[in-house]
């Protein structure tokens, strides 16, 4: 699913989103994919939450817009006299009742709705911006808890590989054929794979934890086990097919074009506004006991400003955004290259690792080991290959992680998914 059907997604859901109450457990499942992970992100996630509700501002910045001025009623006394009279109190009085309504002209109300309605627009856009970084860091999140959960099962098969080799050395110290003092080495050696198992099991806690935070959960003792798995035979698309994506697909580009489209709009407003208004009114006034009608229209006279300022400001502010849509252009490619280089620096450690050294610690560790039990090495010899072992295998685990992550960061660059 790509970014732009995720954010589509979101502000169908906008309702639900605000009927969704704060407390409201998240509840993971066992087994979690990273399409159910997006999932939960786009309905839970909080940040997205209070997004929405920025739609839902400048909507109500857009019903105040397209709304006429409202009418004004005047009710006035003149002449009141207190002194004794035979003429009733209303008779003895100039009294007036007016009603005034503004007009506007030159398509002012019809040019502030739309410079309103193209912020909700923006709004709008500046959410699947948002689902674009977010889903971005989800990625993060989610292949940091497969990398943990990597981590933890090779720390697991290297303890239990070396408790077969105390088990193997207590039968050889009980038949005479090791000194006690050898045993003791390797008994205490085991404490140090142990300890990698412990801080294997809180690393993946804590990779759990960033996750559900990010889901919006606060039930940080859910436990699950991310099932989706390195993909490390991704190839990208051609890189000018990748550029061109980009400035078609990024959410930060389309807000900043609309905001440039919305400046066009806001000059043709200014220059609304230079154009006076007209101020009918009708009334009724009674002066000393006779009636009559009121009617007249109000129309300021322009002579000294008629807005220039405001126009002037405007068509700066143009320009300006003009100037922001190419900054963000030239940015979003620069970080397609980088993601490219990224990329091909992680697939060239990633290879090398897979090819040549990962085997050949395996293999070392092997050899050590046989020749550790045949009497033909030394125990530090056989940890020193355990060690490599170890090392490297879990250096192979941050590699994919990394290209895995580079990835994300291509599609981030591109604001796009890119579908195996």
């Amino acid at each position: 699913m790509h970014f732009r059907t995720f954010a589509t997604s979101v502000i169908m859901m906008g309702l639900a989103f605000t009927r969704v109450p704060a407390q409201t457990r998240v509840s993971v499942p066992e087994n979690l994919t990273l399409a159910a992970a997006k999932s939960l992100l786009m309905s839970y996630n909080p940040t997205l939450r209070a997004e929405r509700f920025n739609v839902d501002i400048e909507t109500g910045d857009v019903l105040n817009a397209e709304r006429r001025p409202n009418p004004i009623l005047s009710v006035g006394s003149e002449g009141l006299s207190f002194a004794s009279s035979d003429r009733s109190f209303f008779d003895n009085q100039e009294f007036s009742l007016i009603l005034k309504q503004d007009i506007e002209l030159s398509g002012k109300r019809q040019k502030r709705t739309s410079f309103e309605e193209a912020d909700v627009k923006i709004a709008e856009m500046e959410l699947q911006n948002t689902v674009r970084v977010l889903t971005f860091e989800l990625q993060k999140a989610y292949y940091q808890v497969i990398r943990a959960q990597e981590d933890l099962r090779l720390a697991r098969d290297i303890l239990e590989h070396f408790v077969e080799v105390v088990r193997l050395n207590r039968i050889r110290y009980e038949l005479g054929e090791i000194a006690g003092g050898e045993l003791r080495r390797v008994e205490a050696a085991q404490y140090r794979f142990l300890e990698d198992v412990v801080a294997a099991e809180v690393g993946l806690e804590n990779a759990q934890d960033q996750l559900l935070g990010l889901l919006g959960s606060t039930d940080f003792d859910q436990r699950f086990e991310a099932i989706d798995r390195f993909d490390s035979q991704f190839v990208p698309p051609p890189a000018q097919e990748l550029r061109d994506t980009a400035l078609r697909e990024r959410a930060d580009i389309a807000v900043q074009r609309a905001r440039l489209a919305q400046s066009d709009v806001g000059i043709e407003l200014e220059k609304a506004h230079g154009v006076p208004n007209l101020s009918p009114f009708v009334g009724y006034r009674r002066d000393f006991g006779r009636n009559g009608a009121i009617l007249g229209v109000e129309i300021p006279l322009f002579v000294s400003n008629r807005n220039l300022g405001g126009i002037a400001r405007a068509q700066a502010q143009r320009r300006r955004q003009e100037q922001l849509v190419r900054l963000l252009e030239v940015r979003a490619l620069q970080e397609v290259q980088f993601a490219l280089n990224e990329l091909a620096g992680n697939r060239k450690r990633m290879e090398a690792l897979q090819e040549q050294y990962l085997e050949k610690a395996q293999q070392s560790r092997d050899i050590a080991e046989s020749a550790y039990r045949l009497g033909g090495a030394s125990l530090s010899e056989f940890l020193d290959a355990e060690r490599t072992y170890r090392e490297t295998s879990r250096l192979y685990n941050q590699v994919l992680y990394d290209f895995q992550i580079s990835r994300g960061q291509l599609e981030l660059a591109i604001g796009k998914d890119l579908q195996p």
